[in-house]
Order: structure tokens, then sequence, then C-alpha cells
């Protein structure tokens, strides 16, 4: 090898294409400010490089080779010497001052040199990183800071999570118009020197004169600055989490990153779980323990999330968005993969494309994002990428996607069966499948084969394959991680107030839609032959326990009233969703309708006919 000429580090296959796009981004005369700070052999090396517009970090360690990072691979710049004191000292003079982060800047750009010291606090290493205001790059959660959401964004070091916020601060101060005040620890945000950057745009900028001291800072922002927005770059210390939830409860708005990778790391680390939450463990009692078929001690939510949403950055331009953090993580401690959307950037049109992802299963060997999801349409099912979503966004670390019981969370299963006829195929879409939460399935069993259902209905122990999850009103209310997962996956839960046969055949009807309604006479006459079916499988359950199913006691009154309390106070008012009750007797019927109008001043519809007949609350108000 001749001398002088560049050594390339083997590294990751050439990303052109990525490579490019930072070319077209850079600043080339900020650029040079950082060039100019190396040692002359370096800065030398660097000036006339092909892929000088590329550069992302030097780095100078004393006695090893100057190595220059760049997007598509890592070079050993210079004469092939070694650094000696002298380089480092060279370029340490050209520095501003080092704080106590061990961080400095170069005044009016972007660009941050970090500081390697020995045992006796001198510099025998540094990294220069270069840093560039990217217009566009938080294009990815626009909808979400316009609706004045708390943003929480994860990711890995390198993955543009200071480059997300300086652009947010930007949107938010000029294009939405809002007071803006970023707190700037080691102005890596808003560059340094007296004067911000021009890429936070009308932002204020406050900085931080100690790091450990950051947590005063934010307070001090709300309490005499009144902004309606507080940005802050990598919270790390419990203190730190504290004011962050003191800012939120204030009704500021909190755009902020932290240390972590995914939501799962940060449920993980007790110093900064309270950013989502928190985590608590809660003993059960024995009867209720055994009722969950859990052990003694589970882990749940502490209370609700400092911030709304939360984003993972998976690599640059590929983003998963957590909706709403509270049912997130209330999914991932009940043992579930959490419902994301995968959020990605177009390079070449600058499109956004939303992927929802709602959990669970994963894909065949050989399976891909667009075989799984098609050309960017809704998903239906519970499906889910499981391990190799990291691989089709770009990223080769490990994927936490169907893996959570891994990490010590558990989750009870339903008891498994495999007596029906119908195919276990979970991509077989004729098939209704059942979660049965902690019900007898052979009673189950025996209902489906009374309605002769075997063909179209399974019972299934998995909820991500499952239609629908049956189970006991009592037994729901305090089966929080259920009604959560099934919320996430958009499942309904069909709630008895006692298990047993009449109660499993109408729940049955009315899952299976088995009224006659929108279909052709044919069709209509073979749907009364399904319900009188039912009826028929109800009315025999109900003559060997000795019940007349057409009287209508005390007991099913309150049951159907109970019924419309659970419906409205859950979920129609709460998450603003219609929701279909059981089929009633007429007067049952009549006699929810008044509840729903008379002390909720909701809306309904009636559907379904002869036995099938049943309620639909709706989510508007009467004389809306």
């Amino acid at each position: 090898m001749d001398e002088g000429e560049p050594v390339v580090r083997p590294t990751a296959p050439a990303v052109s294409a990525k490579a490019s796009h930072i070319a077209s981004l850079t600043n080339e005369a900020e650029l040079d400010a950082l060039i100019d700070l190396l040692p002359p052999r370096v800065r030398g090396a660097l000036a006339t490089h092909q892929r000088k517009l590329q550069l992302l970090e030097v780095v100078l360690d004393l006695g090893r080779l100057p190595i220059a990072r760049f997007a598509d691979g890592d070079e050993i710049l210079g004469d092939g010497l070694p650094l000696d004191y002298d380089d480092i000292e060279r370029a340490m003079d050209t520095v501003g001052e080092v704080g106590g982060d061990n961080r400095a800047g170069i005044n009016r750009t972007l660009h941050r040199i970090s500081v390697i010291r020995n045992r006796k606090g001198g510099v025998v290493g540094l990294t220069a990183r270069v840093g560039r205001a990217i217009e566009g790059s938080a294009d990815l959660v626009r909808d979400l800071l316009a609706s004045g959401a708390s943003v929480l964004l994860l990711g890995r070091p390198g993955v543009g999570k200071t480059t997300a916020i300086r652009e947010i601060s930007r949107i938010l101060s000029e294009e939405y118009g809002r007071r803006v005040v970023v707190v700037d620890t080691s102005n890596e945000i808003g560059g340094d020197g007296d004067i911000p950057h021009p890429g936070i745009g009308g932002s204020r900028r406050m900085q931080v004169p100690v790091p450990d001291r950051q947590h005063d800072v934010l307070i001090e922002a709300v309490q005499n600055h009144t902004p309606q927005v507080v940005i802050v770059d990598e919270i790390g210390t419990e203190l730190e989490a504290k004011a962050a939830r003191t800012i939120s409860q204030r009704g500021v708005q909190m755009i902020a990153t932290a240390h972590g990778h995914t939501l799962e790391n940060l449920l993980k680390n007790p110093l900064l779980n309270d950013l989502v939450g928190g985590v608590v463990s809660v003993t059960l009692g024995d009867d209720e323990a055994r009722r969950r078929r859990v052990q003694k001690s589970v882990l749940e939510r502490e209370g609700p999330p400092t911030f709304g949403a939360a984003v993972e950055m998976v690599d640059i331009g590929h983003w998963r968005v957590h909706l709403d953090v509270g049912v997130a993580v209330d999914t991932l401690l009940a043992g579930y993969a959490p419902h994301v959307e995968l959020r990605t950037l177009d390079a070449d049109t600058g499109a956004v494309r939303v992927q929802p992802y709602l959990g669970g299963g994963e894909i065949q060997n050989g399976g891909s994002y667009a075989a799984m999801f098609g050309a960017g349409g809704a998903v239906s099912g519970g499906v889910g990428f499981g391990a190799s979503v990291d691989n089709t966004l770009g990223s080769g670390g490990p994927s936490f996607w169907g893996d959570v019981s891994a990490s010590g969370f558990s989750f009870p299963k339903a008891a498994p069966t495999g007596r029906s006829t119908a195919t276990d195929d979970p991509d077989d879409q004729s098939v209704f499948r059942i979660y049965p939460h902690e019900l007898d399935c052979d009673v189950l069993e025996e209902v489906i084969a009374s309605l002769e259902l075997e063909d179209r209905v399974v019972l299934t122990d998995q909820l991500e394959d499952a239609s629908a999850v049956l189970a006991v009103k009592a037994r729901v209310k305090g089966a929080t991680w259920l009604r959560h997962a099934a919320r996430a996956r958009g499942m309904p839960i069909y709630a008895l107030k006692v298990e047993g046969m009449p109660q499993l055949a109408r729940a049955m009807q009315a899952m299976l839609g088995l009224n006659g309604l929108n279909k052709s006479t044919d069709d209509r006459d073979a749907a009364a032959a399904d319900a009188s079916m039912a009826d028929a499988a109800a009315a025999a359950a109900a003559r060997g326990t000795g019940r007349d199913v057409s009287s209508v006691t005390p007991a099913d009154e309150i049951d159907a009233l109970e019924e419309v309390r659970m419906a409205v106070e859950q979920l129609v008012i709460p998450h603003q969703e219609p929701v279909e009750l059981l089929p009633r007797d007429e007067r049952l019927l009549k006699m929810q309708a008044d509840l729903i109008t008379d002390e909720y001043r909701l809306q309904y519809e009636e559907c379904g006919e002869g036995s099938s007949r049943r309620i639909k609350i709706l989510h508007t108000y009467v004389g809306s």
C-alpha cells in the first residue's frame, strides 16, 4: 500500500441513496468550520475528499490513526502516522470551552465536539460530529405536533433524535405560531454561542450552566417564560423525569428525547419509566390470582403517562409511533406487542407512508413488509411482523416484537382446545375465532356443536389470532390487560352475566350476525333458520336446567340494564365508538332504550329480527 493512500475499513454494505441525501442537506460553509479545527494533515485529507459532504463524524484518539465516518462506511485518513499529543492539543486550541458534560461547540454552528479524558483530566481523544439542520426531518409526526400532544422520541445514538427535535422546534414556532422554549443543555439543539442557530426557527433557547441542573431549568422555563411548548434533549435522570411530569400536568406540550431504544426498554428503566406512567408490582388475593390464572404478584401501570405519544426511531426516515402510550404500556405489561403505526418517509417524493401494525403474530420465513400489507392500504385483523420488523426497516439489532414474554412479563392463556372441525390456519378469513377468557371450553364446544357451527367457529388460546373475545362480565372488569389488548386490536368483547349454555348460544348468535339484515330472501331464510336453531339450542339447555327462557326475571332486568351502563361508561363515552348489545326480550329492549335516552341522552338504533333483535348504542347525543 502506498504511503498516504486512504484505507477503507470494512463496514456494512454501501447505502448510496442515503449518503447522497445527506450530502444534499449539508451546508458546506458550516462543515468547513468543523474541518478547520482538525490537525493539519487530517484537515488537508478532508478538504479535498470526494465524500466530504457525506461526513458524519471525525474520531481522533491518541496513538491511533484518525478516522472519518461517512454514511456508507468508515475511512482512515492522513499519512498513516498515529496521532500524538501535539495533534490533540492543536485541535483543542481551536475548540470552545468544554463544559461539565465534556462537550463543546463552534460558535453559530450545530457541530458538537466531545472529548475523552484520562484519569488526570487530560484530553486523549475527541469526537467531532457534524450537525445539520434538516427541514422535513419531523414530517413523520406533523399530525401529532398539530394536535398538541406531548411526544417522546426514543432511539439509538446517531439515529437523528436531536435533528428531529430541532426541526420540531422550528415547525411549532414558525408554522404553528406557538411560544416555544428550548432547554438546551449541551448547546446541541440551538448551536454554540449566545445567538441560537436559525435551525430552531423562532424558538427561545435557555442554556443550562451545569448539566446536573437541567431539571431546574425546565421548571424555570415554565415559571418565568409562559411557554406553550417546552423542548428538551436527553432526559436521563429521575429528577428530570419528574420535572417533565410537572410541566405536562400544567398543560404545556412537552417534546423530549430519552435514553432507550424502544418503549419496552424504557419500562425496564426504573429512573425513567415514570415518563410512560411507571410500573408497580401489585399483589393479588388468592381468589383473584386463581381467577386470572397468574401469579399473585403482577406488574401494572402506576399512573397516567407524561407523554401522550411515543416514537421509536428505528432508522432515519423509519419510525414506529405509539399513538396512545397508556394503552401501549398496558398491552406490553400484559405480555403482548402493542398497536403501533409504522411510518416511513420516501426520500425521493417526501411523502409519508403509514402502515398500522396491530401486534401479535409473526410473518413466516420469506415474508416481507410488502407481502403482509400490500402497497399501503389499511390492515385488517390481528396480524403482525414478529422479529422481522427491524430487518424490514433496516435495523440489524434485536427486536422485541413477538418476544415480550421472554422479558419476564407473563399473561394468562385460554385453555387449549382442538375439537372444532374448522381450520386452525390463522390466515383463513372464513373461520370465526373466539378467545374464551376463563370459560369452560367443553361447554362452548357443546354449544358450537348444537348450533352446527363446527365448520365456521373455532376456539383459540392466542388473543392475536382471535376475531372476538367471549367472557363473563365480572371477569372482564378485573382484566385490565384484556380490555386494553382487545381495544388495541379493534377486537370486540362479548360479556355475559353468567356462564350458561343459553347465554353462550345467544352470544354466539350475536357474534356471527345471524340476524337476516342486508341479505337476499334466500339468505334471510337461512339466517332465520340459524336463529331458530340457536333458540332451540338455548331452549334445550334451559330445559336441562329447568329454566323457562320465555320468562323475564328481575335478574334478567338487572343484567340488561347493567350491560347498558358498562357499554356507555367504558366504551361509548370514553372512546366515542358505537357498541352493539346482546339480543334481548322485547320488554328488556324497551328498558334498555329508556335508560340510554333518558339517563345518558344518547341515540341508539335497533338491529336484527326475531330473537336476534338488539340495540346498538351510538356515540351521538339526543338532539345533536
